[in-house]
């Protein structure tokens, strides 16, 4: 199949708002940025970014087989697992224990296991966006006045999104409420092949090179900003 590169540009454009996102919370911890720290615009600039990666990942394992989609989804979850040991060693206080690569990976496993068109389809696109809005809280606790979730929250589920009071995770994205995200992107991945998207490619350019390598922008984007910030600042 031939490159898309209208998805890889709305990739890329992706990829290019999380390494600023990231390098405006370098800036902030070393001064203080008042339109950054802790406002509504730092919030849902975060949220755009992780609901982006999800929809666009979900709508590319429409072109993919579902084994295929299961062993990118374990590929994925090696990742994760991988920044999990090397943030414990190298960076402690930033330890990350269910991160974005973890719940992608989660997401396209299941994703892959579930290939049926019958629960992804353009009516089930703003149904699972509609899913992914109603249970965003609940890895908050949202839930915890209710004995049975309570009973979860106990147990610590964090990877299915009911983390105990004593969970800690730099970076946390659970199954509830993200793989609605990615079920939305599939859905959606659906819709515009039958309206014959995927044959309008588009033409490559440098933000399509940009989507085309955002895994390796992402493992290594913050190993270049970090130190950089920090000799600027010191």
């Amino acid at each position: 199949m031939k490159r898309i590169y209208n998805l890889d540009k709305i990739r890329g454009l992706t990829i290019i708002s999380m390494v600023l996102f990231h390098l405006m919370y370098n800036i902030n911890f070393f001064r203080e940025i008042s339109w950054y720290n802790g406002t509504i615009l730092n919030r849902v600039w975060q949220l755009s970014i992780a609901l982006s990666f999800f929809i666009i990942s979900g709508i590319t394992s429409t072109l993919l087989s579902s084994k295929k989609n299961i062993i990118r989804g374990i590929k994925t979850s090696i990742v994760g697992a991988l920044i999990s040991v090397a943030t414990y060693i190298f960076a402690r206080d930033q330890f990350i224990v269910w991160g974005v690569m973890n719940g992608l990976g989660l997401s396209m496993i299941i994703g892959g296991l579930l290939n049926n068109n019958r629960i992804f389809s353009k009516k089930t696109i703003l149904m699972y966006l509609l899913f992914f809005a109603l249970t965003y809280n609940i890895p908050r606790n949202s839930l915890n006045n209710i004995d049975f979730f309570k009973y979860l929250y106990n147990l610590n589920i964090f990877p299915l999104g009911f983390p105990s009071d004593k969970f800690v995770s730099a970076d946390y994205f659970p199954i509830i409420p993200w793989i609605f995200a990615y079920f939305s992107g599939i859905s959606l991945g659906s819709f515009l092949q039958k309206k014959n998207f995927y044959n309008k490619y588009g033409t490559d350019n440098l933000l399509a090179k940009i989507g085309r390598y955002s895994m390796p922008i992402y493992l290594i984007h913050q190993v270049i900003l970090y130190p950089l910030v920090s000799i600027f600042f010191s």
